[in-house]
């Protein structure tokens, strides 16, 4: 929500400018002496100065289903991240992925399964905690984006 705050501000009674109520002795911008009109100031909004950006420029709020389907079927190579904007965290997510998957995998095909579903169980297990990940950005209301915009 942007919020407005209306300040007096004063105009220039020979140039139009906006001046500030203390330059009452010389306008800065043309010269003229005592430019301000008495008890004439008019109301400006000082959000159009202070907050330069449009609102079809600012960043758009993610969805939390879109980041909780991300995360159910891609969630393993950090797409949910990637689509948040937090990409350290996607590739953190993907390099643990690989590691996780690759080495326990490896492991485990080489301790006591000799087959291809050694590698399926850290899989599982990474597929598991990417569900859970989903459900957080359905359940939880104060997940936010790389912007800090709260997901809507």
């Amino acid at each position: 929500m942007l919020y407005t705050c209306k300040v007096s501000m004063a105009k220039c009674k020979y140039c139009g400018e906006t001046i500030s109520r203390l330059d009452k002795e010389v306008c800065p911008f043309c010269g003229g002496r005592k430019p301000l009109l008495d008890n004439e100031y008019q109301t400006e909004d000082m959000t159009k100065a202070l907050d330069s950006l449009k609102e079809e420029d600012r960043p758009k709020a993610k969805s939390k289903i879109i980041a909780a389907i991300l995360a159910f079927l891609l969630g393993i190579f950090g797409v949910n991240s990637y689509y948040l904007g937090r990409y350290k965290l996607g590739l953190i997510v993907l390099g643990i992925s690989a590691l996780s998957i690759g080495g326990v995998g490896t492991i485990f095909f080489f301790t006591f399964l000799h087959n291809a579903f050694a590698y399926l169980i850290p899989l599982f297990v990474m597929e598991a905690l990417m569900i859970a990940v989903g459900i957080s950005y359905l359940v939880r209301a104060d997940i936010t984006d790389a912007n800090g915009e709260f997901l809507k």
